[in-house]
């Protein structure tokens, strides 16, 4: 899966206007310049970005460096003081992110045995 796959899959399961009606690239530069409305929304794009140490938007992604990519994201709101709404959202992202890749792992494994 790439940076771009992921991202349109988040976008399309987690239940909020994610990217904004920007194509993936398009919201990744705005992430990167700041010019995003939404601030847990540029946090994600630039985690998973740089947790797969990618240089496009076609570079592919696996599980691990995007949770890792998330890490402090995750942790910050599990807080005490986190603020509850952004502690379901994270939680749904992470949820979407786990199930991006076994929806993944499901394609590749009918591929193979098709």
């Amino acid at each position: 899966m790439t940076y771009q796959e992921l991202v349109e899959f988040l976008n399309q399961h987690l239940g909020y206007p994610f990217l904004q009606d920007m194509a993936p690239d398009a919201a990744l530069r705005a992430a990167q310049q700041g010019n995003l409305s939404d601030a847990l929304t540029t946090e994600v794009l630039t985690a998973l970005y740089q947790g797969n140490q990618c240089n496009a938007a076609n570079d592919p992604v696996d599980r691990a460096h995007s949770f890792d990519g998330l890490a402090r994201l995750r942790l910050r709101s599990q807080a005490d003081d986190a603020d509850p709404t952004i502690f379901r959202k994270v939680l749904k992202l992470s949820q979407e992110l786990d199930n991006a890749f076994d929806q993944e792992l499901i394609r590749q494994r009918s591929t193979a045995f098709s």
